[in-house]
């Protein structure tokens, strides 16, 4: 028997310090945490890009709603059509016009909550318009009549008259959902008609 054997054999097998396996441990514990944090990471990334998908979706909403209010206009409002200082139907008289002065804009005064249909307008209500799919609600829009417009293009002024066709200005607002309730989305235009 050689000599290294024979100690062996005389001292029992040598103790083994297991130093291979603490690394080999702390090697696979690393790899673990690495993973994980590329889940979450691509989990954070979903989740923004769904976000922003639903921002994106909420703006368009908004964006036919204001087209949808330029049509409404077009066909349904003329220069006697009745604007209110408490926006009954959609129809507002803007802050600078109101009886009771108030420099906030529409949405921001007392009493006024989008979600009250006696006092906005809907995507399509007055005009036919397809709903909207992929959406959380219909679309809402309010009217404000901002008044008649200067001289009309290629007219002159002449002191003590009026213009031949001096046109109406409006401000629309419009606030949309995306597919979540909680994404909203408010745009406003100036649209005018001579």
């Amino acid at each position: 028997m050689s000599r290294h054997l024979q100690l062996e054999a005389v001292l029992g097998p040598r103790r083994q310090r297991g130093l291979s396996l603490v690394t080999t441990l702390l090697f696979v514990l690393a790899a673990l945490v690495l993973g994980v944090s590329v889940l979450g990471v691509g989990a954070m990334q979903e989740r923004i890009i769904g976000n922003s998908k639903d921002r994106d979706v909420a703006l368009q909403a908004a964006e036919a709603a204001l087209r949808d209010a330029e049509a409404d206009i077009s066909v349904n409002v003329n220069p006697s059509t009745a604007f209110t200082d408490d926006c009954a139907l959609g129809l507002c008289t803007p802050p600078t016009l109101r009886t009771s002065v108030s420099p906030l804009p529409v949405e921001k005064q007392a009493g006024f909550t989008w979600s009250d249909s006696t006092h906005v307008r809907t995507y399509g209500q007055y005009t036919g318009a397809s709903p909207l799919p992929g959406v959380a609600s219909p679309p809402v829009y309010v009217i404000e009549k901002l008044g008649n417009l200067g001289t009309p293009p290629g007219e002159s002024v002449v002191i003590g008259t009026e213009p031949v066709a001096p046109g109406v200005g409006y401000r629309i607002t419009a606030r949309a959902t995306g597919a979540r309730p909680e994404t909203v989305a408010s745009l406003q235009s100036i649209y005018a008609i001579r």
